[in-house]
């Protein structure tokens, strides 16, 4: 489903850090209010409100990418981004 799929008023389920770095994240459940270009707001059963990116949403894997965008991330790459073992002394002392 990509974000012009996702509907108005349908559940989703995103995973949340707490604030304490020992405890678990958890999954909650929200329901889509509004959607604007970059960035949803979501509301959760107590009625609390938060704004939500498309990365976000991304990387909660409720949306995917483009399809073109998807084939991008699954081709191999030929290396272009790894960086090179040779170590560069042009500017050494």
């Amino acid at each position: 489903m990509t974000y012009d799929q996702l509907e108005i008023n349908s559940k989703i389920r995103i995973r949340e850090k707490p604030d304490n770095e020992k405890s678990p994240s958890r999954l909650v459940k929200y329901t889509v209010i509004a959607k604007y270009p970059s960035m949803c707001v979501l509301e959760d059963g107590e009625g609390r409100r938060r704004g939500v990116s498309i990365g976000e949403l991304i990387m909660n894997k409720i949306i995917t990418q483009a399809p073109y965008f998807e084939k991008l991330r699954s081709e191999k790459h030929n290396g272009w981004r790894k960086k090179s073992k040779k170590h560069d002394t042009t500017y050494a002392l």
